[in-house]
């Protein structure tokens, strides 16, 4: 190396231009490399992981592959500027061959063009790094398959690829600082005072949002599942967020409950660990009614409707004995929850139907009043 060097300075007498075709030399170098490495990639590394059976590997190739001419470009350049500023400070002989207004001009333009290419290098490192943790979560949750509605922590991957790149570029600008030699112990101190101040003033917002990372580990429901609320009210949840989690209702209204409430409160999840409903139809017949017949007709129907499973026997039971009626109650199932009321209002309608044709009646409430003689 030595050797080359002074064969260098024998054939190019004047340094500025001598280090310049050495800075040229290092980024030409370092691009040949960069499209070695890329047609190693295509060639050998890439036939060879789509042989295996996992998607992983093949999307990490494809990164490199997308990334690697850029990430080499620019680490190229960089390592060439810097060489050729380090030179502009060490070697003493370009003072000889450059004005001292022009040495300054070059050696103040090279250092911010090689400050900001180190700035650029870091950031593209970056964001190449955030974009592998995003391939290995979007392969998480491919491999999980939520789209088949396995649980899984499908509302948490977007939060947790938030909170990586708030991490790298956390990193990445604490290096930059310490490369630009700025003390970052006293911007520590501030952002822990600023936090503190924080913490104090949006006290209810922090715990809402400590709440939404607790229900996204904890998935006690996810978006779609049908919730009933301590109030009653049910509905189907459309979206969790970091402050509120938001509930569609049956008249397509959004209810926003606080995700501090929803983590002191206890919740009805209709839909897990399965959409299979119960659906219970109440009616009641007069006195003298055949119960038997009665009962066997509610069945029958129960088990004709389209929508009933029949893995799991149909059931009635007398349920009260009311002032008027002898009570009923017509137990079935469905395997989707979204059915129940559809079903409730047609075996009401087939009930009523088939009650009347067979003389059964539906008896309205009834007083009966002894008039006393004198």
């Amino acid at each position: 190396m030595d050797s080359i060097y002074e064969w260098l300075q024998k054939v190019i007498p004047n340094p500025v231009l001598m280090h310049l075709v050495i800075s040229v030399g290092i980024f030409i170098l370092i691009i040949t490399l960069g499209r070695i490495v890329n047609l190693v990639l295509k060639i050998v590394i890439k036939p060879l992981v789509g042989k295996t059976k996992t998607t992983l590997d093949d999307k990490i190739v494809q990164l490199i592959v997308k990334f690697s001419n850029r990430i080499f470009f620019v680490a190229g350049l960089y390592l060439a500027i810097k060489y050729f500023v380090d030179q502009l400070k060490t070697d003493k002989r370009i003072e000889n061959y450059m004005s001292d207004g022009v040495y300054r001009f070059t050696l103040s333009l090279s250092s911010l063009i090689n400050d900001v290419l180190y700035v650029v290098t870091v950031l593209f490192f970056i964001y190449a790094l955030y974009h592998l943790f995003s391939i290995v979560m979007d392969y998480y949750l491919e491999k999980k398959d939520v789209q088949k509605g396995e649980r899984s922590a499908y509302d948490l991957i977007p939060f947790i690829k938030k909170l990586i790149l708030v991490i790298l570029f956390t990193i990445g600008l604490l290096i930059i600082l310490n490369k630009f030699k700025v003390d970052v112990s006293g911007i520590v101190l501030s952002l822990g005072i600023a936090s503190l101040a924080i913490a104090l003033a949006a006290q209810e917002t922090l715990s809402n949002m400590i709440a939404g990372f607790v229900i996204l580990v904890d998935r006690p429901f996810r978006i779609g599942d049908r919730i009933r609320l301590p109030s009653g009210e049910i509905g189907d949840v459309f979206e969790i967020g970091m402050r509120s989690t938001k509930f569609l209702d049956f008249d397509n209204n959004l209810i926003i409950v606080p995700n501090a409430e929803i983590v002191k409160t206890i919740i009805q999840n209709l839909t897990y660990p399965n959409t299979v409903s119960r659906i219970v139809v109440d009616v009641g017949v007069a006195y003298d009614t055949n119960l038997e017949k009665a009962k066997g007709i509610l069945l029958e129907l129960a088990k004709n409707h389209s929508l009933v499973t029949l893995e799991f026997e149909p059931q009635v039971f007398v349920v009260n004995f009311s002032a008027s009626s002898i009570d009923l109650r017509l137990i079935a199932r469905t395997l989707d929850y979204r059915n129940v009321y559809q079903i409730q209002s047609d075996l009401r309608e087939s009930i009523k139907s088939d009650f009347k044709k067979n003389g059964i009646e539906i008896p309205f409430p009834q007083m009966v009043i002894h008039r006393k003689e004198k």
